[in-house]
């Protein structure tokens, strides 16, 4: 298992050094996609300065997949999803007024059809946009590194 801590990352050889390692952090659980039009472009947000694919918060009782799809579409106003399988989790690290925390985002393949974007800029973000498989490539190098890993694992 990797964790990307101060974006670098730390790998873990066993479950009892990550809960060692987890004991210091608030865990929080987020859900998204990384989702394919069918002309297998690639649905991408801006937010705070950095490329990323959509995601957030899982609310309470809700599973991570309906999470993902509600996530997705809250964050673009795309309609039309389709929950495909699911891809390697991803962790990372960061502080929120003072609190360390630790964020688990659980990773799905996803579909929908091409059709215009709405981004929600009520959570910080100014695109949402449709991009080759080229410039999600680009895109990531203006990043957070657990993306860069996610889209490399993802190769579909």
């Amino acid at each position: 298992m990797i964790i990307f801590h101060n974006n670098k990352p730390i790998e873990f050889q066993t479950e009892e050094a990550f809960l060692q390692f987890a004991r210091d952090f608030r865990i929080i659980h987020a859900a998204g996609g990384i989702v394919q039009n069918e002309q297998q472009e690639i649905l991408m947000i801006f937010r705070l300065e950095k490329w990323d694919f959509p995601k957030g918060k899982v609310e309470e009782g809700e599973q991570y997949a309906e999470a993902a799809v509600r996530e997705v579409q809250e964050e673009t106003g795309l309609q039309g999803v389709t929950l495909g399988t699911m891809l390697p989790s991803t962790f990372h690290t960061y502080e929120l007024h003072g609190e360390p925390i630790l964020k688990e985002t659980h990773w799905y393949n996803m579909r929908a059809p091409k059709q215009p974007l709405t981004p929600q800029t009520i959570e910080d973000i100014s695109q949402a946009v449709w991009v080759s498989r080229n410039q999600v490539t680009a895109n990531l190098k203006h990043s957070y590194p657990s993306l860069a890993a996610l889209w490399e694992a993802w190769g579909e």
